[in-house]
This record gives structure tokens, C-alpha cells and sequence, in this order.
């Protein structure tokens, strides 16, 4: 599905993030996060929903693709394009993360990926968003990985080859644009963010203990306005470092740790802005 606004209203992105679904049939966890959802969608409009990784609890679900579908069936009852990426927890059990991929073709309202590239089985892509048949937005999507090979104790880095590709993408740059990211583990540039726009930090960042250098990337390219990231389930913040707004998601799912009240991040893009703000789910 092609991404589209008309007028000068705002492109509403439903961010959800650590859903942790685990096996099917679901436990009263899980059954309450699919619920939520469902009524969230039906209770709001969105022009896209971004799901920033940990869809599942990959070791304890042996039947991923049982749990995919529930999951997918729920979310084609809403005519809103839907776009993913992976996190760490994804493809710990029996599905690869191209297995994973592959099994998006069961979204009826897939949102239209550009310019993909893999690596390592990671998948970076772009989505493009016309406002009044004109290119207005490009969202950027990184599959930051999960644990690094060598050091299984740590969490992946972006690898070189996804900041290249940033670089080769038939994109304008410039300060000039609105353009917004989206990955699962966050930069280790979080771990340098000293005060808040909004949301809470209760946790530690855990990022990789590597910085393969892709914040100073998009602060040179200027065109990437905010990136958001999920992963740190009691951190919900929203600050400026540098001139970027680096967010985090808000953990959606019930069957995982977090303190936090759970629910969606919203993420408007106007003409000239980026707004965001946390969309409590109905019941705690």
C-alpha cells in the first residue's frame, strides 16, 4: 500500500513496539495485548502502523507462524497500512528473520517498501509518503539486529553496509526536510541524552557497546528530523541531542517486564514538524 495525505493535515503513525506474544494459544497476557490493540484501531485513525521489533517471544514460541497469524489477522481488520521491523528476541527460536520476512506477504495491508537491502538477514528499507501527489516524507527503516556473533552477550551494532546504503539512497538531503527513522535497539548516542522533551527514563539504555557511526550519518545528512526505537520497555522518553529528536517507542505488549502503563507511541508529520505523544491503552 502506498503511503498518502491530502491537504495539510497531519500523517498519523501508530508506533507499536515489544508486543511479546507468546505461543498459540495465548496466555491471558498476550490475549490482553492482542485485545488492546484491536480496540485501539478501532478507536483511532492512523495512516501507518510501525512496528518496531520483538513481535514475539522467540525461544518460547515454537510455532511462530501460528502466532503471526493471529497477530496478522487482528491488524488486516484495519484498513491502515502496516510496516515492521525485527528486534533481538524475534528470531531466537525456530524462524529466521528472512522466514519472518517471507511471512509478511499474509499482511493484506502491507505498507510499499523501497530500496531494500540485506545484510546479514537484516533488512533495511524506506517508505516514501506523498502529500498531495508529491513526495513529502521518506521514512527510514534499520533492522538494527540482535546479538553480535563474536560477543553473543551484546547487542548488535548497525553494520557498515547499512550506513552505505543511507548514503547511496536517491534522497534530497538537507534541513529543509522532515524525515524520520525507525529501529528496534537504540544508537548508543542515547546513552549521552541529559534531559527530556517528554516521557520517562526508568532503565538503563542497552544499546551495543559498539557506535558504528550512524547518528553522525544522519546529523551530517540533515534531512532525518527524529528517530524512534523501542527494546528498553520502562523507557518511553522523548529528547533533542544534536539537533535530532532520538524517542523511544512505548512497550506495547503485556507478557513482558515494564512498569510503564502500556499502549502506542503516535508520531504525526505535519508540513513543517514532527508531534508525538504516548497513547495510553484503555485499561492498565
Amino acid at each position: 500500500m502506498n503511503l498518502e495525505i491530502t491537504g495539510n493535515g497531519n500523517f498519523r503513525i501508530c508506533q507499536l513496539t515489544d508486543i511479546h506474544l507468546g505461543e498459540y494459544p495465548f496466555n491471558a497476557a498476550s490475549d490482553h495485548t492482542m485485545q488492546q490493540i484491536d480496540q485501539l484501531l478501532n478507536e483511532n485513525d492512523f495512516d501507518l502502523v510501525m512496528i518496531t521489533g520483538d513481535l514475539i517471544w522467540g525461544k518460547s514460541v515454537d510455532n511462530p507462524d501460528k502466532v503471526m497469524h493471529e497477530l496478522y489477522q487482528m491488524l488486516n481488520k484495519h484498513d491502515v497500512p502496516v510496516a515492521i521491523t525485527y528486534g533481538n528476541h524475534d528470531s531466537e527460536g525456530s524462524y529466521s528473520r528472512a522466514e519472518l520476512r517471507e511471512y509478511e506477504q499474509f499482511l493484506v495491508h502491507r505498507a510499499s517498501k523501497k530500496n531494500s537491502m540485506i545484510v546479514n538477514d537484516r533488512e533495511s528499507y524506506t517508505l516514501e509518503v506523498y502529500r498531495n501527489n508529491k513526495l513529502s516524507n521518506v521514512l527510514y527503516v534499520w533492522d538494527s539486529g540482535d546479538y553480535l556473533k563474536e560477543e553473543p552477550d551484546n547487542y548488535a551494532a548497525i553494520e557498515p553496509e547499512q550506513i552505505e546504503w543511507f548514503w547511496q539512497l536517491p534522497y534530497e538531503k538537507g534541513k529543509n526536510k522532515q524525515d524520520v527513522a525507525f529501529m528496534h535497539i537504540p544508537l548508543p548516542e542515547y546513552n549521552l541524552v541529559e534531559s527530556f522533551l517528554e516521557g520517562q527514563k526508568n532503565e538503563k539504555v542497552c544499546s551495543s557497546p559498539y557506535n558504528s557511526g550512524l547518528f553522525y550519518s544522519l546529523k551530517k545528512a540533515k534531512n532525518i528530523k527524529a528517530l524512534f526505537v523501542g527494546h528498553d520497555h520502562d523507557n518511553n522518553f522523548v529528547a533533542d541531542y544534536a539537533g535530532i529528536k532520538l524517542g523511544y517507542g512505548n512497550v506495547t505488549g503485556y507478557n513482558t517486564y515494564g512498569s510503564l502503563r502500556r499502549g502506542i507511541r503516535l508520531i504525526e508529520l505535519t508540513p513543517t514538524d514532527i508531534k508525538t505523544q504516548v497513547i495510553p491503552f484503555a485499561e492498565k
